[in-house]
């Protein structure tokens, strides 16, 4: 008995999670509003309810779950700070960080649009007498001509809440003077229904016109409409049919059938008998054979795009412009599987589910052949459990050759920071004799793990990187085993034979990566006189070239040797748009060793850090404002420097109040020997003995700050 209750629990468990609906958030920025979508089935009752900045938005489905991962990967602005659902079928609860309003319309039925900007919150009890306020004076004027006002077509910026004020303004106006008729609905929530189009009079007269108030929002269509990026809808399995490619019959008397059959009289293409076999070759893996039948084609079709797809994939090309799997990772089948595969990167909005899903139902060999890159790509969005339930799936099969497999491991070891057993397999693989571009591909990446953690690499890796470049210097290998040859020979601290090589090498994007990379460590690495040998005569190609992080590192370094101009340039590159505080320090700070105190301080004018302090500090000690220079150093904790030149300014009581260091000291010194000598007039002799004892006080006082001071009796 308690095992059926048991197992009907667990049924009842099961059936409420399917049921549960899950409604993915998609959110964009635009100019004065940020906007929310919401996907609801043709139907669905909804409603968004106003709260003092924020709304809460709720659906008529039972369990509906808001999937708000990514909501925040395309805001950048301060307007929803955050998005929440207690639990399974509550509402979903906005929250607003400005003065805003939320506003909401549905958009071809489907889709709640949500917009905030910035508005006034009005109460329920306020937005209708703001209503009845509006109504009451058109009604008053009922049999008065009325002039129409021409209506201001919104500007991008304009509140939504003030747009709809307008049209009630306008709608009014047109009940009053009896043109149309207001049929209010009743207040709540609306239905996502469609007017349809059989409600329209199909046997009006051609002559007749109707015109009203409401025809003077002609035109708007580009406000109202809002602006959706054409997103293609989803390729379902059973449309593609991807099972059915294989055929019923063995592989290779297929191939003969579908061969025979390829040519009609005339040497017509059989369309037909050419896209089985395209299929048939793309399902099973050969993608170069499967391209050829179908360029024999004359003429190109939705499916014979959808099978170049597919086989451009098989044979790991690069990815096509544009393909009909684009937009798809978003849906619930086999075509978010090949989108993957395909763009060979993962879309915030991925179906996760309905990837390992479909991967798991593939044959044997396309498995094999895809795991590795599908585990790869995972690793690579920071999917580690999805990617590690993908290399199982794979390390089942039976696999002849396990060095793609281990490269992909190695990815997902190094994203879930296991550097060791990452480092391990990369070696294990570049170390294998009979894969040269498997282990020409480890031994790179191998390369770049050492760079990362600013290891060296052995001798016997060097060369082998060197004998790689130029084996398969005629593959797309080749630049690739160069220039990890250049980068391993930068961390071994052999700068001259790297930049030799990097220099005497065609530049592109890749090289000038690897150019940077050694830059950076010879800024990190090398002696003074390396240093300046290479940082002083690079051209200024070289330099427009560099990275960021390349140029501020070339740059500290330069101004700690005292190459204020030289540093002074590195940081001023009109090329950087990144890290703009750390370059802003760098040029005060060159400025500053250039003898421009001033510019220094300019440059520091917006920022308050410690280190912009100190520098800033330098900076009114050079220009003898040692009164701003005391304040600031006070502020950093150098109670010793305040006191310095806050004595040096004059300043004595201040620098008196210092708690330590020699100037305050002095500073106490010099106050308690610029005090009034008391005199006693009317006792000569007690007037005589307090002089003495002055004396011999004052005699201390000069003897304590000689000695703060520095300076010794014999002196």
């Amino acid at each position: 008995m308690i095992r059926t209750l048991i197992l009907a629990c667990a049924l009842v468990t099961t059936v409420t999670a399917a049921s549960a609906e899950r409604l993915r958030v998609r959110t964009g920025e635009h100019n004065g509003f940020t906007r929310l979508v919401v996907q609801i089935p043709l139907g669905t009752e909804w409603n968004l309810r106003q709260l003092h900045n924020g709304a809460k938005l709720s659906v008529a489905l039972d369990g509906a779950v808001f999937e708000t991962d990514t909501v925040f990967d395309r805001l950048y602005g301060h307007r929803l700070t955050s998005v929440s659902q207690k639990r399974s079928g509550s509402s979903l609860e906005l929250a607003f960080g400005c003065d805003c309003v939320a506003t909401a319309f549905l958009f071809r039925g489907t889709m709640i649009v949500v917009d905030i900007a910035p508005g006034q919150f009005l109460s329920p009890l306020a937005l209708i007498q703001s209503k009845l306020a509006k109504r009451r004076p058109l009604k008053a004027q009922k049999q008065v001509e009325l002039q129409p006002k021409k209506f201001e077509i919104p500007l991008l910026n304009l509140s939504r809440q003030d747009l709809e004020a307008q049209m009630m303004s306008r709608t009014l106006q047109g009940a009053d003077r009896e043109v149309v008729d207001l049929d209010l609905s009743d207040v709540g929530p609306r239905r996502s229904t469609a007017i349809d189009p059989e409600v329209i009079a199909s046997d009006l007269t051609a002559n007749l016109q109707v015109t009203s108030i409401l025809d003077e929002l002609r035109g708007l269509g580009g406000f109202l409409e809002p602006p959706f990026n054409s997103i293609p809808a989803c390729i379902t399995d059973a449309e593609l049919d991807f099972d059915a490619w294989h055929g019923t019959q063995q592989f290779e008397h297929q191939v003969a059938y579908l061969r025979s059959e390829l040519f009609e009289e005339f040497d017509h293409i059989n369309t037909e008998r050419a896209l089985e076999l395209a299929k048939l070759y793309a399902y099973h893996g050969f993608g170069a054979e499967a391209v050829q039948v179908l360029n024999l084609l004359p003429e190109q079709s939705e499916i014979t795009s959808r099978i170049r797809a597919i086989a451009h994939a098989m044979d790991e090309r690069p990815a096509l412009e544009s393909h009909p799997f684009s937009h798809q990772q978003r849906c619930d089948g086999i075509t978010a599987l090949w989108s993957v595969l395909i763009e060979k990167k993962l879309d915030p909005e991925a179906e996760l589910y309905a990837i390992e899903k479909s991967f798991s139902l593939l044959p044997d060999h396309l498995r094999r052949q895809f795991g590795p890159t599908l585990m790869g790509t995972l690793a690579k969005a920071g999917k580690l459990e999805e990617s590690r339930r993908v290399m199982r799936s794979v390390e089942r099969l039976d696999l002849e050759d396990r060095n793609e497999l281990n490269l992909a491991r190695a990815s997902i070891a190094d994203a879930g920071g296991e550097d060791a057993l990452a480092e391990t397999l990369l070696s294990e693989v570049a170390a294998t004799a009979m894969a040269a571009e498997e282990s020409a591909l480890a031994l790179a990446r191998l390369i770049e793990k050492r760079w990362s953690d600013r290891k060296p690499v052995s001798q016997q890796n060097i060369d082998l990187a060197a004998a790689y470049a130029v084996e398969l210097r005629r593959s797309e290998f080749g630049p690739m085993m160069k220039r990890a040859h250049a980068l391993a020979l930068g961390l071994n601290h052999d700068f001259d034979r790297a930049l030799s090589l990097i220099q005497s090498s065609t530049t592109d994007d890749g090289w000038d990566r690897t150019q940077s990379q050694v830059l950076q460590l010879l800024a990190e690495r090398a002696d003074d006189i390396t240093y300046l040998h290479h940082a002083l005569n690079l051209p200024k190609a070289v330099v427009g070239q560099l990275s960021t992080e390349t140029a501020i590192a070339l740059s500290k370094r330069l101004a700690k040797l005292g190459f204020a101009q030289q540093a002074f340039n590195l940081a001023n590159r009109s090329e950087d748009k990144l890290r703009r505080v750390d370059r802003t320090r760098l040029r005060a700070q060159a400025a500053l060793q250039n003898g421009r105190p001033h510019q220094a301080l300019l440059e520091l004018a917006e920022d308050d850090s410690d280190e912009a302090n100190r520098i800033k500090a330098d900076a009114y000690i050079k220009i003898e404002e040692f009164s701003q220079a005391a304040t600031i150093l006070s502020e950093l904790g150098e109670t010793g420097e305040a006191a310095r030149y806050l004595w040096l300014a004059g300043l004595v009581d201040e620098a008196s109040m210092e708690a330590s260091g020699r100037f305050g000291d002095l500073a106490r010194l010099g106050k308690a020997l610029g005090r009034k000598i008391e005199r006693i007039p009317a006792k000569p002799l007690a007037d005589a003995t307090a002089l003495l004892e002055q004396s011999e006080q004052t005699r201390g006082l000069i003897t304590n700050m000689l000695s703060a001071a520095g300076v010794t009796s014999s002196q």
